[in-house]
């Protein structure tokens, strides 16, 4: 343990998982595939019923070295134990983490967590984010402790349950990078980071993603089938952001903002499109929380959008505004110009073609990439 911390390495958020067709599960194995940046001895993981209705109960977690696809190297399972035994019990609104496992994590090489789940249970806390580098299976029956899962029973995707959190026990130069903001944060671009980290052999900084599809700066969403958004960032900023071993912040955040708002939208009506002040507000919010808490924290300008030229202009005026305060009001600790890496030479109104997914908002897995590798490299190292 000497010269040895905890720092986060691993992470997506505790929210509402996506509204399906079913709401509970039962005899289910959920197994979920890591890549670390950090090399580390040991890890610990966290698990939250934050948003459950319902007790919740896990009954058994095990991390394995991952061999292909869905299959473990044989012999590399170990148990996660909780107060020394199998499993957990979680009421609505609590959260627990395990007890230490030994086990060698090396910066690039992935591993399972697994988890199986008996009893009927909510499937409501957790987490559906996605993306090219994010590989999830699950399987009916127990397959938790297992070095594979029967091919006629497996399946791919759904969400993180409960698991929000991955702290390793490494160096003591090491720290983390929370990587907050919405589904273009949720979406490949910190994966693309972090296999940029380990191509530079940079071994000592974790990227641990808090970012939430659909998600806003200063609201949230009631209706079910939408709170999966999440929380306004302004509520969840502060508890996502404090993660061990962590000392700054990326931020790329507020699209959501501006563009939810709509003439006919039942669910979000232009009474809550904010001006640009009010976004900026929620900026500085963020801005001031860091350095609270001693983190440095550097922002992302919003990339360009086609759907702010909706409703007369007046969204891609406030995105343009609040873009311009981003870059020059030296509230953050520096800023990261996705904007400027994004956009077409002679029309700052589009993405360039190969960059943009296909829906104008989100970037391709190319356009992830070349965000990755617009961080500039003094705010990593």
């Amino acid at each position: 343990m000497e010269n040895k911390k905890w720092v986060a390495g691993w992470g997506t958020c505790e929210n509402v998982t996506t509204q399906t067709i079913a709401d509970h599960i039962e005899d289910i194995t959920f197994r979920y595939v890591i890549y670390p940046t950090l090399d580390a001895d040991a890890l610990r993981l966290h698990f939250s019923n934050l948003r459950g209705t319902e007790k919740i109960k896990v009954n058994s977690v095990f991390v394995a070295r991952r061999d292909k696809w869905k299959a473990a190297v044989p012999g590399t399972s170990r148990e996660v134990l909780f107060g020394g035994s199998s499993g957990f019990v979680l009421e609505p609104g609590e959260d627990c983490v395990s007890d230490p496992v030994d086990f060698t994590v090396c910066a690039g090489e992935e591993y399972f967590v697994s988890m199986y789940i008996k009893e009927r249970t909510e499937l409501r806390s957790g987490h559906w984010n996605s993306g090219a580098y994010i590989t999830k299976y699950y399987s009916r029956g127990d397959y938790a402790g297992a070095d594979d899962i029967p091919l006629l029973s497996y399946g791919d995707g759904g969400p993180y349950v409960f698991l929000h959190t991955i702290d390793y026990l490494t160096d003591s130069d090491c720290s983390a990078i929370i990587a907050f903001g919405d589904s273009i944060t949720a979406q490949p671009w910190p994966d693309c980071f972090s296999r940029r980290l380990v191509e530079m052999g940079i071994k000592n900084r974790g990227v641990v993603r808090k970012a939430i599809g659909g998600s806003r700066v200063l609201r949230d969403y009631s209706c079910r089938i939408k709170q999966h958004w999440g929380l306004a960032g302004v509520k969840r900023f502060e508890r996502d952001i404090l993660q061990a071993g962590a000392d700054r912040v990326f931020l790329l955040h507020g699209i959501n903002d501006i563009i939810h708002p709509g003439v006919n939208n039942p669910l979000c009506g232009m009474e809550e499109l904010p001006t640009a002040e009010e976004l900026i507000d929620g900026y500085k919010y963020y801005i001031e929380t860091a350095h609270k808490h001693g983190m440095k924290i550097y922002q992302g300008t919003m990339l360009p959008c086609p759907r702010c030229m909706n409703d007369g202009g007046a969204k891609e005026e406030i995105r343009c505004a609040a873009n311009d305060w981003i870059r020059n009001s030296g509230a953050a600790d520096g800023v990261i110009d996705f904007e400027a890496a994004m956009w077409q030479e002679n029309d700052h109104k589009n993405m360039i073609p190969e960059y943009d997914s296909g829906d104008h908002l989100h970037p391709s897995l190319a356009g992830a990439k070349h965000m990755a590798y617009s961080v500039p490299e003094e705010f990593f190292r």
